[in-house]
């Protein structure tokens, strides 16, 4: 093929891939911009093949002449391993790289009027865990989420408590790093919390020495199930003694200072346990999915539904189902799912 034809062909190419390119990168996607950028990126790869067989040997000189100095001839394999590099990069999301790509999105969202959300997620592996069975807790943060307190546990199919799957660290031992302040530092202190996670502690049936139901430390059933208060999206990955069968997970979650009308300081004067810290907001709330415990089948994924709330200074174990007066507490967590296998 004619060299001066076929480098006007490619040129003409490249220019509609270019400004196709910039309208799919900055515009929403429009099936016929789409149509026309394959159409012609198809053109420009044949045109290519065309210009390096009528180009053998230049092409070659280019990478491998023997006139070549030392350093010309370092340049390709130079720009190849930089471009695999940029490529592997791009492929694995390094975040200076997507850059580039993630300014495209937000222009072409903010156009459609949508906010994109990052699903970065936190993933806590409790490593002394026994059991046959994977289980695992996902949670997507929701806009009222300030670093809440959690207990996941398991139950049989008529409420039964079986045994603990993650509890937070600070609730298993009842210290708080910013327990005591003296000095002007804060410093780990023994602090009882009845009110934090009042189902779960009743579930699980076990009063310490001061007649709460909260645990006071080295507790063999719950020792390897404690972990890290989560501080944002986070995974869970946990494991369980369960035989085939149908069973109950549940989900407990407080924050604390999250007052509304209906829960504040002033709300329950005599109540010493909730006027007594100034911490306490909103009651617990609770989750819970019902699963299937198979021997034959791949992971499943359960949504927990919200189902309830604990005793607000966590005076009793039980479960109240209207949540009429619970108001941003309903968005602390937008989503659970827990998984089994």
């Amino acid at each position: 093929m004619d060299r001066r034809l076929l480098g006007n062909i490619l040129l003409i190419l490249l220019l509609i891939l270019l400004g196709s390119g910039m309208l799919m990168y900055l515009m929403p996607f429009d099936k016929r911009v789409a149509s026309i950028h394959t159409f012609f990126a198809m053109l420009f790869m044949l045109a290519m093949v065309f210009h390096i067989v009528n180009n053998k040997k230049p092409l070659k000189n280019y990478i491998v002449g023997k006139r070549l100095s030392k350093l010309n001839k370092l340049q390709f394999p130079l720009f190849s391993i930089i471009a695999f590099l940029l490529t592997l990069g791009l492929y694995f999301n390094i975040s200076v790289l997507n850059d580039v790509y993630a300014f495209g999105n937000e222009m072409r969202n903010s156009r459609l009027g949508k906010v994109e959300k990052s699903f970065n997620f936190q993933i806590i592996t409790l490593d002394n865990t026994v059991g046959d069975r994977n289980i695992g807790i996902e949670l997507q943060k929701g806009d009222a989420f300030q670093y809440p307190l959690f207990a996941v546990w398991i139950e049989n199919i008529e409420g039964e408590y079986i045994q603990t799957l993650y509890i937070s660290r600070v609730i298993s031992s009842s210290t708080f790093d910013y327990g005591n302040k003296v000095n002007g530092k804060w410093e780990p202190a023994l602090i009882r919390r009845p009110e934090s996670l009042p189902y779960w502690s009743h579930k699980r049936g076990i009063q310490a020495a001061d007649g709460l139901y909260m645990p006071m430390g080295n507790s063999e059933d719950i020792d390897a199930y404690s972990g890290a208060t989560p501080t944002g999206n986070f995974i869970i990955n946990t494991k369980g003694r369960l035989e085939p069968g149908n069973y109950k997970v549940l989900v407990e979650l407080n924050q604390s200072y999250d007052w509304n009308e209906h829960f504040s300081k002033d709300k329950f004067p005599n109540d010493e346990i909730y006027m007594g810290s100034g911490k306490v907001g909103q009651p617990s709330l609770i989750y819970a999915a019902e699963v299937t415990v198979s021997d034959f089948e791949s992971t499943k994924y359960y949504v927990m539904d919200l189902i309830g709330h604990g005793h607000h200074s966590g005076a009793d174990g039980k479960l109240y189902r209207d949540l009429s007066k619970i108001t941003t507490a309903k968005q602390i967590a937008e989503r659970l799912i827990v998984s089994i296998e």
